[in-house]
């Protein structure tokens, strides 16, 4: 649209002003505000017009500047600006809304990223997507005054009197989900196991953990798997505050490159089921053609699905999560991981009887020939791959 076509903010928000006071009561919220002041057309001038004349109509006009914290817009000192009274708690997003914000150029390397520095806006702020997540860790985490070093502890220590017992807990969960029996141990001075329900509690109100069941528990079944809810957590405390902490026996270039970097890939396949089940929910169209309605895992005994559920299209779906499958095909008796998982579909009753069964193969780097091949041989298995996982989130 041509510059002469586009509305003054001045005659934009005089019209908005004219709804309100048609309408009653009217709201307007902003977002991005602080990216609006670098358009060529200023918007204050006309905001603090149309609220002058709002307030001398005792029109109840109201407007919402939301945006970066402490790169906001003044309106003007004519107009009070409310300190806010709630906190809105953003759930991390999903590895295709971070894409933008991550370091790398090819989908694994946006998919380690998210493994290592997670979904958290306050967290993907930080990032310099010009250097390669090794040199963020070093900046940010490693050193001293790096902005995200102690940023968890302070998480807690605003929330929580006893950080130690939650501090206890998240380690446990650091390296990967973990039962009621195995996190009543984790706590040393607590008697009963049942002493740690307040502590889960309170972590699953601060939005740091979240349970769930098993797909094919019976409806009265009360275990339950817990889980941190975004990857940087878990990286700061497997990787991150045993440096923290320590003597700083090494520099901090060594260190990373001796004690974390070998140890990454561990980190990101313990993650990778985050990863994919969130694919399942909200980006499955592209892939399967349809979003997942019912998302999850199955566990038990004999069986351990990652990531299962049923689609919208009434398809059930199995998968396995593999960040960087092995370059040749496991020698037998060793089962594939496409064969592991029909082992544990055996043993569930979730989706027995369906016709539409899927089985899927999710993988975070490149997908070696032997497992692309063992997919392409049969009907019921597809690969999902980081192409797939990134969809068009990559320029």
């Amino acid at each position: 649209m041509p510059d002469s076509e586009i509305p003054s903010w001045s005659r934009l928000f005089r019209e908005l002003l004219s709804h309100a006071t048609n309408r009653g009561p009217f709201v307007l919220i902003l977002d991005d505000a602080h990216r609006m002041q670098d358009a060529r057309s200023r918007f204050e001038a006309g905001l603090a017009e149309a609220l002058t004349a709002a307030r001398a109509s005792r029109v109840p006009f109201h407007v919402v500047l939301a945006g970066r914290a402490g790169s906001m817009p003044s309106v003007g000192p004519d107009f009070e600006v409310a300190t806010p009274s709630l906190v809105l708690q953003v759930d991390p997003l999903p590895l295709r809304a971070a894409a933008p914000h991550l370091p790398g150029t090819h989908p694994s390397d946006k998919i380690r990223a998210y493994g290592v520095f997670g979904g958290l806006p306050g967290v993907l702020a930080h990032l310099d997507t010009s250097v390669t997540v090794g040199t963020n860790v070093r900046r940010l985490l490693l050193q001293d005054q790096g902005p995200l070093a102690e940023l968890p502890m302070t998480w807690l220590e605003r929330s929580v009197q006893t950080v130690t017992r939650y501090m206890a807990l998240l380690e446990a969960l650091s390296v990967g989900e973990a039962e009621w029996a195995d996190l009543s141990g984790a706590i040393p001075d607590l008697t009963k196991s049942g002493q740690v329900a307040p502590y889960l509690k309170r972590l699953a109100e601060l939005g740091l953990i979240r349970s769930r069941r098993s797909l094919d528990a019976a409806p009265r079944s009360r275990s339950s798997r817990y889980a941190l809810t975004d990857p940087f957590l878990a990286f700061w405390l497997r990787f991150i505050l045993p440096w923290r902490i320590s003597e700083r026996g090494s520099e901090i270039v060594p260190h990373y490159a001796d004690k974390i970097r070998p140890r990454i890939r561990d980190h990101l396949q313990r993650m990778m089921p985050m990863v994919c089940r969130r694919h399942m929910e909200i980006d499955a169209l592209e892939t399967l053609g349809s979003n997942a309605r019912d998302s999850g895992s199955i566990w038990g005994p004999a069986s351990e699905i990652p990531v299962a559920g049923t689609l919208g299209s009434g398809a059930i779906y199995y998968g396995v999560c593999l960040w960087d499958p092995p370059a040749t095909r496991p020698h037998t008796p060793k089962p594939t991981p496409l064969k592991q998982l029909d082992l544990s579909i055996r043993e569930t009753r979730y989706g027995f009887g369906r016709q539409g069964r899927i089985r899927l193969v999710f993988t975070g780097r490149s997908t070696p020939t032997w497992l692309r091949r063992e997919v392409a041989r049969r009907d019921d298995a597809r690969i999902v791959d980081a192409a797939g996982l990134m969809g068009d989130a990559l320029p």
